[in-house]
């Protein structure tokens, strides 16, 4: 475990340090959730829904544009017919 001494502000703000934001991956707007065990409070960067699922069908529909958009044409001229 790594520990690091941090000090909260007058408004309760607490600056985490840039190594710890660098290899958690944590920038502006990441979202955090805080929980608390007894004495202990924990931080947990939380994923957005939308990261989570960037990539999911990744090749499922061609492997560039031009072939996700024949596609796409294929199968709305399937579902006129």
């Amino acid at each position: 475990m790594i520990t690091d001494n941090v000090t909260v502000s007058n408004r309760g703000y607490i600056i985490l340090p840039a190594r710890i934001r660098k290899e958690m991956n944590i920038k502006s707007g990441t979202k955090i959730l805080l929980s608390r065990e007894d004495n202990k409070i924990i931080l947990q960067p939380v994923s957005s829904f939308t990261e989570k699922l960037s990539g999911l069908t990744t090749g499922s529909f061609g492997e560039n544009a031009d072939h996700v958009k024949e596609y796409i044409d294929k199968e709305r001229k399937d579902r006129s017919v």
